[in-house]
C-alpha cells in the first residue's frame, strides 16, 4: 500500500523531476509540429506543468527545511551555507518561473486586432479585462531606408479611457503597454478604394483587401483586387521590387459567372473599362496596420523567478568562498587542483 510519506517523497524526488522534464520536451517538440498553435494550452501540456511545479516545489520545500536547520548549528561551513543558499535561490527561482507559466497557461491571452487610420476598436471585444479602453489608429507609417527596404514600423495611436485621450507610438520591438495590456506591431495590409459604374450611371463602392471583389453594374462581371504591389517590376513577377511605392500598381483580375476573362494592372486613381459604358475605378490605395494585444498576468511572476535563477547562479558559482578561494591560488601563480585548498601543501609522491 502506498503511504503519504512515500507519494511524497515520489513526487519531490529529483528523477521524478527529471522525467517530468523530458517528458515536457518531447510533448513540446510533438506538438509543436502537430498542434504548433493550441498545443502549449491543451490539458495534456499543462497537466505536465501542474506536476513539474509541484515537484519543484516539495523539493524547494525540502531545501528550505534542510538550510534552516543546518544555517542554525554553529559548526557549519559558511562556504557550505553559500552553497545551500545559491542552490536553494535556483529552485525557488525555477517554482517562481513555473507558476508564471502556469498563470499564463490559465489566464492569459493574446489577439489580433486590425485598423485602418480613423478606425477603433475596443479592446473588451478581443481580450477579457477589468479596465477596458478604445484603441484608435491616427496614423501607420513604414521608414526605409535609401535602398527601399523598410527600416521600421510605426502605428500612432490613441488611447481612449473614460474621456481622456492618450497618445503613443507602437514600433517593432516597442510595444504598448497600459493596464497589463501589451499591443506589438505584428504585420500591416493594403485597402483599395474602387468604385465600379454602370451604364445606366450606377455607381458601387467598395473598399477591398487583397482577394476580394467588386460586382460591375449592370453585367455580371466582378473585378477581384488580387494584389497591390507598391514598387511593380516584370522581372519580380508578383512580388513587390521594394516595399517603397516607387511604381505601385493594383493586379485585378475579371470573372463573368466564375470564369476568368482576363488579368490586368492599373496605377492608383485610375480606371479601367470591364465592358462597353462599365468601368471601375481604382480610387485610392490606404494601409492598416494588425496589432497583437497581450495580457500576461504571470510575467511579472516569471519575471521575479528569472532573476532569482540568475542570483542563484552567480552566488553558487561565482560567490562561493571555495570558488572565490581557488581563483585567488590561481591568480597568484598555484596550481587550483587536489591539495590546492591545504594551503598548497600537496602531496608529493616520494616525499
Amino acid at each position: 500500500m502506498i503511504t503519504v510519506t512515500d507519494a511524497y517523497r515520489f513526487l519531490s524526488s529529483m528523477k521524478t523531476g527529471l522525467v517530468l522534464l523530458g517528458l515536457i520536451g518531447l510533448a513540446s517538440a510533438a506538438g509543436s509540429v502537430i498542434m504548433p498553435d493550441s498545443f502549449f494550452r491543451t490539458g495534456l501540456f499543462k497537466l505536465l506543468l501542474m506536476l513539474l511545479l509541484l515537484n519543484m516545489a516539495l523539493c524547494t520545500c525540502n531545501r528550505l527545511a534542510g538550510y534552516l536547520k543546518r544555517s542554525g548549528r554553529s559548526g557549519t561551513k559558511s562556504r557550505l551555507r553559500f552553497r545551500e543558499l545559491g542552490i536553494l535561490l535556483l529552485h525557488a527561482g525555477i517554482v517562481l518561473v513555473l507558476i508564471g507559466g502556469a498563470v499564463y497557461a490559465g489566464y492569459g491571452q493574446t489577439g489580433m486586432i486590425s485598423l485602418a487610420e480613423g478606425e477603433t476598436a475596443a479592446i473588451s471585444d478581443y481580450l477579457k479585462t477589468d479596465n477596458p479602453f478604445t484603441l484608435r489608429l491616427d496614423k501607420f507609417t513604414i521608414e526605409f531606408n535609401p535602398d527601399g527596404s523598410p527600416s521600421q514600423y510605426y502605428s500612432y495611436v490613441s488611447i481612449l479611457d473614460g474621456g481622456k485621450e492618450t497618445e503613443y507610438r507602437i514600433g517593432v520591438n516597442s510595444p504598448l503597454q497600459y493596464e497589463g495590456i501589451k499591443a506589438y506591431q505584428q504585420s500591416f495590409g493594403y485597402l483599395i478604394e474602387a468604385e465600379g459604374s454602370g451604364v445606366n450611371g450606377e455607381r458601387v463602392s467598395r473598399t477591398l483587401r487583397e482577394g476580394e471583389m467588386i460586382d460591375v453594374p449592370g453585367t455580371e462581371r466582378k473585378v477581384k483586387a488580387y494584389r497591390y504591389i507598391p514598387n511593380f517590376d516584370p522581372r519580380y513577377g508578383m512580388n513587390s521590387k521594394t516595399l517603397r511605392p516607387d511604381n505601385p500598381k493594383i493586379i485585378y483580375s475579371v470573372y463573368e459567372k466564375g470564369h476568368l476573362l482576363g488579368v490586368g494592372a492599373a496605377s492608383p486613381g485610375e480606371s479601367v473599362v470591364i465592358a462597353d459604358g462599365c468601368a471601375v475605378h481604382f480610387r485610392d490605395v490606404r494601409m492598416y496596420t494588425v496589432l497583437k494585444v497581450k495580457s500576461d498576468p504571470g510575467l511579472s511572476l516569471a519575471a521575479a523567478g528569472g532573476l532569482m535563477l540568475m542570483a542563484g547562479v552567480v552566488i553558487t558559482v561565482f560567490l562561493s568562498p571555495a570558488n572565490r578561494k581557488r581563483r585567488t591560488i590561481t591568480a597568484n601563480g598555484g596550481p587550483a587542483g587536489p591539495g590546492a585548498g591545504n594551503g598548497g601543501n600537496a602531496a608529493v609522491p616520494g616525499s
